[in-house]
């Protein structure tokens, strides 16, 4: 009876509940982070970090920010062995709660000209917190789609939890937008809380729906294993799948440092050095943002069709080749052109890195390993590129006014990651000839 039962799932497409679940509820953690990033670079230094030189100010809050990227890999190792232990819908379930929490705190947070020193202390402390929820979020979600995908078709629907980023971007550049057109000159004042207060509502329907999910097959499989009495996933993954581990790594950096500059530093860069209008930047951003929603599926199908390794490849050498001009373009100051350069940068570039990576991930580690494998995958180059690049972009800048090195920044890391990808995929076929995990996973 219960080998009928898992053939007809075999069968079965990913269950619509699932995609639903995995796509509102990375949407809403992306939001609630990029909502971080985007006040980081246009209050946060001036509300919480006071200082004569604005630069400095600017450092500074991006400076928490790079504190909830560093708490990644805690939230990885934390919501991964509860993943691996306890199952990935429970899991899922807490790290959506805490990132809703930390939120909504930040938002209710009073200034430094209120409370002094405590305003930042209690900011990086809510930031520490999101960063352990998002921690968690990715590889959980990411699972709860490819464990219960068809053969064939493990990029196409692994590439769902990826949208969750462009919709949370859209989401928080939507409600910056709103928030800045509904409080205008009183933005500094209590505009900017509006976007954090909002996310409420987001927490509400993602938690509903989550809350409902059935467990993934291929971890109920293993719900008596042997393999799941570890208690510590994670020492198990850095000793026997260290290897794996830092190809994975390698793999996620240029996309990590793309998203970045686009998402963060770009605002930053465009308001306060170039003098570009804010609300046409943040208006582009949401368009670029829609065509990269949509292009993320096609390029998991590509990958699907062509090669993940192949697709991830291409994105990475892309990074290296469009890195100059990124900037070139967004120094011309006319909107369709900067327009021109984050669509491609985030619909072409990042979707590439981006869509197969739920695959190639989940696909180097055993299932009773897979939840805290594959979020460290993600969280270790998240925390140590993407969390500093603002930071790096700002001081690099400020100390050569010269975008070329931001861009050989970029260069390097697209050459380390497309050498990551064929090494990557220089083990597959070399396990796929082996009776082992990854031929069956296929």
């Amino acid at each position: 009876m219960t080998s009928q039962f898992e053939s007809i799932r075999l069968k079965q497409s990913v269950p619509k509940k699932v995609m639903i679940a995995s796509f509102t509820g990375t949407a809403l953690e992306y939001y609630d982070f990029f909502i971080y990033g985007t006040m980081a670079a246009l209050v946060f230094g001036a509300l919480f970090f006071p200082s004569h030189d604005p630069v400095a100010g600017t450092l500074a809050a991006f400076a928490t920010f790079a504190v909830g990227f560093a708490a990644r890999p805690i939230g990885s190792i934390l919501f991964g062995h509860l993943g691996d232990r306890l199952g990935r819908r429970k899991t899922l379930v807490l790290s959506l709660g805490l990132m809703g929490g930390a939120t909504l705190g930040i938002g209710l947070l009073p200034t430094f000209t209120s409370v002094g020193v405590l305003a930042p202390l209690l900011l990086v402390l809510l930031r520490l917190l999101q960063g352990l929820a998002l921690g968690g979020e990715w590889g959980g979600a990411a699972l709860m789609l490819v464990e219960n995908a068809p053969a064939g078709r493990k990029s196409t629907y692994g590439s769902i939890v990826q949208m969750g980023a462009p919709a949370g971007l859209m989401l928080a550049t939507a409600a910056t937008s709103f928030s800045v057109a509904v409080s205008g000159n009183e933005f500094m004042v209590w505009g900017w809380r509006l976007p954090f207060w909002l996310s409420i509502l987001l927490l509400a329907i993602s938690f509903w729906i989550r809350i409902s999910l059935a467990e993934t097959s291929e971890f109920a499989k293993t719900a008596s294993s042997k393999a799941r009495e570890s208690k510590a996933p994670a020492l198990l993954v850095f000793k026997n799948h260290w290897k794996d581990l830092i190809l994975a790594c390698g793999v996620a950096a240029p996309g990590g440092a793309l998203f970045s500059i686009v998402t963060t530093y770009t605002l930053s860069y465009t308001v306060d050095i170039l003098k570009q209008d804010r609300g046409s930047i943040l208006n582009v951003t949401v368009a670029a943002s829609a065509v990269y929603l949509v292009s993320i599926p096609l390029f998991g199908r590509v990958a699907d069709k062509w090669g993940s390794y192949s697709v991830i490849t291409l994105g990475a050498i892309s990074t290296a080749i469009f890195a100059f001009f990124y900037f070139q373009l967004l120094g011309t100051g006319a909107v369709f052109l900067v327009f021109l350069a984050v669509a491609v940068a985030l619909a072409g570039i990042h979707a590439a890195l981006q869509a197969p990576q739920a695959e190639v991930f989940a696909a180097q580690f055993d299932v009773s390993l897979r939840y805290t494998g594959v979020a460290l995958s993600q969280a270790i180059p998240t925390t140590i590129v993407a969390g500093t690049t603002p930071f790096l972009a700002t001081y690099l800048y400020d100390l050569t006014k010269d975008t070329n090195i931001i861009a050989v920044y970029l260069v390097s890391l697209g050459l380390i990651g497309a050498a990551c990808s064929v090494a990557m995929r220089r083990k597959a076929l070399i396990r796929s000839r082996e009776p082992i995990r990854v031929a069956s996973y296929k």
